[in-house]
């Protein structure tokens, strides 16, 4: 008997666990659908030219997005430039976002398609602002749903701040990350075939010069002692490449991450076309860049500089490495 009590009582959970999920996924069929091409933010689209300000809050991580001369910047990094294409989709996407039915209402169940409160949840909270500070869009995304409108099409729940009714919307987001994951990590690229010398310096002031002819020939190393043999090539020709497509770990203003101009690694790139790169790496592989030039190379160096010298970047160790190349990382151990 008591058997039979217990796989009563199991049937009746499953019942219920059923129903719930019924409730979450299919919501209230007494409310309407929504009308086609009903937009989740009606008139957004019309005023993506007009907006200055977005934030995304989701539990412990915000960030914030300032719109600095048509270009958007993150907060949290001084204003640093963000990643402009991912912004744009962002914000298109957000326009586009339709509305197709509505689901459940009930604020117990909303864990269940991670549309519960922003600030301990799951869900991702976005509010747009214009310049006078005005909201112009606010809404909170949900779990998303591949396929779930039909023909391949993405779905995603969303809802209201402020209302428990959820709706389940065409669309699609990817808005997980930290401020640093929403940067622009593109900080310099300078091709190795552009650079026709590397001068790198130690913190003790010992240095060794790498330098070509034009860019068809290897790299030598200048002043070469009569009793020490270079590596070959490729070795000669590695840290002219530590400028090549550099991406940021981190990057932090000026002012709050100083890097002396004594007891520090120290490096100058020249190029062919008059580029002259400065460099300055901390123990802690912390960047200073500036940027100088002469003839060809005099325009494109104002904009770096002025891009690149009011910035200290993170580095990855590998490119690090390369710059703290000395010399005898480059000639052969000496034969016994």
């Amino acid at each position: 008997m008591q058997r039979r009590s217990f796989q009563l009582l199991v049937v009746a959970a499953v019942v219920l666990a059923v129903a719930a999920v019924v409730v979450v996924t299919r919501g209230d069929r007494d409310v309407s659908r929504a009308p086609p091409d009903q937009r989740a933010l009606p008139g957004f689209a019309d005023k993506l030219g007009s907006l200055a300000f977005f934030r995304l809050a989701r539990g412990p991580v915000t960030v914030n997005f300032k719109n600095i001369d048509n270009r958007w910047a993150v907060v949290e990094k001084g204003n640093y430039p963000a990643d402009q294409e991912r912004i744009r989709k962002l914000l298109l996407q957000l326009a586009d976002l339709e509305l197709i039915e509505p689901k459940t209402d009930k604020p117990e169940l909303l864990a269940r398609l991670d549309l519960d409160d922003p600030a301990n949840g799951k869900s991702t909270e976005i509010t747009a602002a214009d310049r006078n500070g005005a909201t112009v869009g606010q809404i909170v995304i949900g779990r998303s749903r591949p396929n779930e409108i039909g023909q391949g099409e993405p779905g995603v729940y969303v809802r209201k701040p402020g209302s428990d009714q959820a709706w389940l919307a065409r669309g699609a987001f990817e808005l997980g990350g930290d401020a640093l994951s929403w940067l622009d990590r593109r900080v310099i690229d300078i091709a190795p075939g552009r650079v026709q010398s590397v001068v790198l310096t130690a913190p003790d002031g010992g240095s060794v010069i790498l330098d070509r002819i034009s860019a068809d020939q290897p790299f030598a190393i200048d002043g070469l002692p009569k009793d020490a043999q270079a590596k070959p090539d490729d070795a000669l020709a590695a840290p002219a490449g530590a400028l090549e497509a550099l991406r940021l770990d981190d990057v932090k203003p000026a002012s709050e991450q100083p890097i002396p101009a004594d007891g520090t690694t120290t490096a100058a790139f020249t190029t062919f076309d008059g580029l002259v790169v400065g460099l300055r790496l901390s123990a802690k592989d912390w960047l200073a860049i500036e940027v100088s030039g002469f003839g060809k190379g005099e325009a494109q160096a104002k904009t770096l500089d002025a891009q690149l010298a009011p910035w200290r970047f993170a580095i990855p160790a590998a490119r690090a490495k390369l710059l703290r190349t000395t010399l005898s990382d480059l000639v052969l151990p000496p034969r016994s």
